[in-house]
């Protein structure tokens, strides 16, 4: 009997020690948001969400045989891109904005299982504290900023998520692992995804690199062997595509062209992010105090420094960020300080707590509820009828909204000269135009309208239009049309920060294609500026009304005489 009650308890004990294993729950979650990717879920649209329909471009674009910034410019690193796309294909009727989302985690999981998996066996409960953040910012498809009162998930930003949960992989890595070849290996990884992610997360990285240098925690030896790791890639992948020196240059006009804004920016991250910044300050000097009065290891290892980087890590990052949940990288610098401070008694430890539960708890509780609202409230919305769309058709909005979008849609082509007289001043239809979730989904319901009718109009004249593009920000219309995307151009076309000069080769591939679509419901200076930057390789086309809202700009020849 004793022997029996023993192995019993063995039992319950190895038990216990599997569901406490982070691997287990990682790979349990990892298991699960497959199974939501294989299903035709529906989602709140939200603010900015049309940010979503860049990726289904780019990934038709890339199953085209596109390069990314060899044969069409970005703003940031293909990496993302490239996961959708081998996403797509993988779950054909997932939802873009999760897929977008969670295929960073076929990079980010594989890299945090290796500190999850050392961390463990010194500290279980550690190693769980540094799980569980990690999965939710990894998985939470919502920024830490609103832009909508109404429940919705946030379809833009969704790069700059993936930089900021990188980073927290990085400072997860090197605050726990032991120097030596893991850590140099661990290290070019990351460092190489957030290269290939967003060049401003990669200098972020590389400043945490450097203080892990100086902090002992790097060896030179290591550094030059994650260096070399790190740049054979590259090499090869430049040596093949030519792919690494043509993002370069794409990086380097975009901030050439956006460097006025720079010094605007450190003042808007400080003033907006006062709930992260000022508990973290006075939690700095706290630290300092701490560090200098007993002694706490090396000054350049100490809990301040640490803290202090991460936040201006932070900074620097945000001043080239629009939206995304900032500041979560903090998270292992805490749970670092917490390890170092655990012996630590009275006034000093309570200050800790609560300092860094107030710069960080905020951030998280915006997170999560956001989420959660959405997931809550989306039961109840319905979905957008655009079974044309594909994909882009998984999205819901509240009854209100959507009687709204159906209304300015008529509204837009009845009341045109009015939107034109404010293009000309430069003037959205409404302040917040891009942010309002009826006007989201108006966008949805206007291309449904479009599809339908282009696909009308070819089958009156019995013609297909081979190539498409479209004088707007998004252009998933290929995409949806099974076309030949422009090669060539800009995705995400934005005159005020990415859309550059007509070049000639863009100029003779829009010359080429089949047709144009130009958006009027409603007219805006955005498209207004896109237009005329194409304005040269648009003329003697002939120009066909599909609908009020939509025209469709032909290319000579192809209607039949």
């Amino acid at each position: 009997m004793a022997s029996a009650g023993l192995g019993e308890t063995a039992r319950r004990t190895e038990r216990s020690g599997f569901l406490t294993q982070p691997l287990f729950w990682l790979l349990l979650v990892l298991s699960a948001l497959a199974g939501l990717l294989a299903l035709p879920l529906v989602v709140p649209i939200g603010p900015m969400y049309w940010d979503t329909y860049l990726y289904l471009d780019a990934a038709h674009r890339i199953a085209s045989g596109q390069l990314p910034s060899v044969d069409f410019s970005m703003p940031v690193g293909p990496l993302g891109y490239y996961l959708f796309a081998w996403g797509l294909e993988l779950f054909p009727a997932a939802q873009p904005l999760l897929l977008a989302q969670w295929a960073l985690l076929v990079v980010a999981a594989p890299l945090m299982a290796v500190v999850l998996w050392e961390v463990s066996l010194r500290d279980r409960a550690l190693s769980l504290l540094l799980l569980v953040p990690f999965l939710v910012f990894a998985i939470a498809p919502s920024n830490a900023q609103f832009y909508h009162p109404l429940p919705s998930l946030d379809g833009f930003g969704i790069y700059n998520r993936h930089v900021v949960v990188l980073l927290y992989v990085l400072l997860s890595g090197l605050l726990f692992l032991r120097d030596g070849r893991k850590l140099a290996v661990f290290c070019a990884g990351v460092m190489l995804a957030l290269f290939l992610t967003k060049i401003t997360g990669f200098l972020v990285g590389g400043l945490f690199g450097v203080m892990a240098v100086l902090a002992g925690r790097l060896k030179w030896t290591n550094v030059l062997l994650a260096a070399v790791i790190f740049v054979l890639p590259l090499l090869v992948l430049e040596l093949l595509t030519g792919m690494v020196s043509a993002y370069l240059r794409d990086i380097s006009t975009l901030a050439g062209d956006n460097s006025s804004t720079l010094l605007p920016r450190f003042r808007t991250v400080i003033t907006n992010k006062l709930d992260v910044l000022l508990p973290a300050a006075l939690l700095a000097l706290v630290l300092l105090v701490l560090d200098r009065r007993d002694g706490l290891g090396r000054i350049l290892d100490s809990s301040f420094v640490w803290f202090s980087v991460a936040i201006l890590g932070g900074i620097i990052f945000e001043t080239q960020n629009s939206g995304s949940q900032e500041f979560i990288f903090i998270w292992p610098v805490l749970a670092l300080i917490l390890v170092r401070t655990k012996n630590l008694k009275g006034y000093a430890r309570t200050a800790i707590l609560v300092l860094g539960a107030f710069a960080i708890v905020p951030t998280v509780a915006t997170i999560v509820s956001k989420s959660v609202r959405a997931a809550a409230a989306g039961v109840t919305y319905a979905q957008v009828d655009a079974p044309l769309l594909k994909n882009i058709g998984q999205v819901s909005a509240r009854w209100d909204m959507m009687e709204r979008a159906e209304l300015i849609e008529t509204h837009y082509a009845d009341f045109r000269p009015a939107y034109e007289d404010l293009a000309r001043q430069d003037q959205l239809p409404n302040w917040q135009y891009f942010a309002d979730i009826d006007n989201q989904m108006q966008w949805v319901m206007s291309a449904e309208s479009a599809v339908e009718s282009l696909l009308a109009f070819e089958a009156e004249n019995t013609i297909r239009l081979e190539s498409l593009m479209t004088l707007d920000f998004t252009d998933p219309f290929p995409w949806i049309l099974d076309r030949q995307p422009v090669p060539h151009l800009q995705i995400g076309a934005d005159p005020s920060r990415t859309l550059g000069a007509l070049t000639p080769d863009a100029k003779a591939a829009i010359e080429a294609t089949d047709g144009v679509l130009r958006a009027k419901c409603p007219v805006t200076w955005a498209r207004r500026d896109i237009e005329a930057t194409f304005a040269e390789a648009l003329t003697d086309r002939t120009v066909v009304a599909l609908n009020p809202c939509w025209d469709l700009l032909l290319r000579k020849g192809i209607l039949p005489s």
